[in-house]
């Protein structure tokens, strides 16, 4: 679905298609062929006009990727699409009073339910508490934040963290459990090792466990990889005492559908009287929230100079060009020709040199991607993370292409507004001095 942004940009798109078709075919043929009057003039104009289209397409591309890369891994570091907590949740500081109690039926009526099932790629319960943990060989301790998760669902949920020595929670041992790089190191515990973890459990008395480490993993944020730790479900509800969950991670099949899957599962959970409230993966990535504020509005002072650029490039060509052919226009004048018309050939000259500047631009920026993209562009960690990653230049972006053609396009059109209405108020008196 094209952004909303692009609506006006489209409407008048269509009306200058308009305008071209309305104009009948000797006005096209003439206002086309006087580009090539002064090549070297037109050539220039056509190529700034290029260079700052071909600019927006690789940036675009290049922001475009970002975003992706950074919401796919908000979403599969454990945060999903959609998290369904308790109604105080957000209210209540202590987190073990706000357990959804009611998990496994909550969790299998979902999944029958032909309304929500068909949108749902994996339903995860986590149960999130905090406590200290401990290993005694070496004399070391520190604080763990850990989450309970299943460990089937975790390969999809917690897709993007890197598994750095072991392997991932076992579906049959319940005894052991993964850290993060930063915890174990803080620890000096390798795989093996038995460690003792001490927590306070949701009826407010102690639960303690020893559990063998059985792996460690980076998400490439250094705050989570510090205080990490992930156990099997079951393990964390024995733990803390409970049978329910923190909240509940809901990863899609297709995110394109997730304002209507939110729709119809708070339709549910009203209809069964839960409470119960959804939150979007959006809503809880503040840091997504300020990344992407940060580039869009680089990218739209980018535009704008491009913008800037073409319309004083056009305007200045476009008046030289009227004042050039001074003697032309009141030729066409002094034969009857209405000041329209000529307003409409000066007009269409500027469409025309747009549209072969965004077409040169189109052209030029999937070249140019395509070689980028052979190698990628090696990008060092975000602010927060340890882990650089490789960008590429997103090419599919139908708001992307769509930038890139009617920005040349309206520029260059607007630019030829005012020498157009110069040549069409030439007074033909007045002209004539200056043949």
């Amino acid at each position: 679905m094209l952004s909303g942004q692009l609506l006006p940009g489209i409407v008048i798109a269509v009306g200058l298609a308009i305008l071209v078709f309305y104009c009948g075919v000797n006005e096209i043929k003439f206002s086309f062929f006087n580009l090539f009057r002064h090549k070297r003039r037109s050539l220039s104009t056509i190529a700034a006009i290029m260079l700052g289209g071909t600019a927006i397409f690789l940036y675009g591309g290049f922001i475009a990727h970002s975003f992706w890369i950074l919401k796919e891994q908000t979403i599969r570091t454990n945060l999903g699409h959609l998290q369904v907590y308790d109604r105080e949740y957000f209210e209540n500081t202590n987190k073990n009073k706000t357990i959804i109690g009611n998990y496994d039926w909550l969790k299998s009526a979902l999944l029958s339910d032909e309304k929500l099932s068909p949108f749902i790629s994996t339903i995860s319960g986590q149960l999130e508490f905090t406590g200290i943990i401990s290993l005694y060989e070496n004399e070391s301790s520190g604080y763990f934040s850990a989450i309970g998760i299943e460990p089937l669902a975790s390969l999809k949920v917690g897709s993007f963290d890197k598994l750095i020595s072991g392997s991932d929670l076992s579906r049959i041992k319940q005894d052991e459990i993964t850290l993060g790089s930063g915890l174990a190191r803080s620890l000096n515990a390798h795989y093996g090792d038995w460690l003792d973890s001490m927590v306070l459990n949701t009826q407010g008395g102690q639960g303690a466990m020893s559990m063998k480490l059985r792996g460690i993993f980076s998400s490439g944020i250094k705050e989570y990889d510090d205080v990490a730790l992930k156990m099997p479900l079951s393990t964390a509800q024995k733990m803390m005492n409970t049978d329910g969950v923190s909240k509940m991670v809901i990863l899609l099949k297709d995110e394109s559908q997730l304002e209507s899957f939110r729709s119809r599962l708070e339709q549910f959970i009203a209809q069964h009287k839960l409470p119960l409230i959804v939150k979007s993966w959006k809503e809880l990535s503040l840091f997504y929230q300020q990344v992407e504020g940060l580039l869009s509005g680089i990218y739209f002072f980018i535009k704008l100079i491009v913008a800037l650029v073409v319309v004083f490039m056009i305007g200045n060509a476009m008046t030289m060009n009227v004042i050039e052919r001074t003697r032309e226009i009141t030729t066409l004048r002094a034969t009857g020709v209405k000041p329209a018309k000529v307003a409409r050939l000066f007009l269409l000259e500027g469409v025309f040199t747009g549209v072969l500047g965004a077409a040169g631009s189109l052209l030029a920026g999937f070249a140019l991607a395509g070689v980028i993209n052979l190698h990628g562009i090696a990008m060092p960690p975000s602010p927060g993370q340890t882990q650089g990653y490789t960008a590429f230049i997103k090419t599919d972006d139908a708001a992307l292409i769509w930038i890139t053609v009617l920005l040349p396009v309206l520029t260059a059109s607007l630019a030829s507004i005012i020498p157009a209405m110069r040549a069409a108020r030439l007074n033909i008196a007045d002209a004539f001095k200056f043949i």
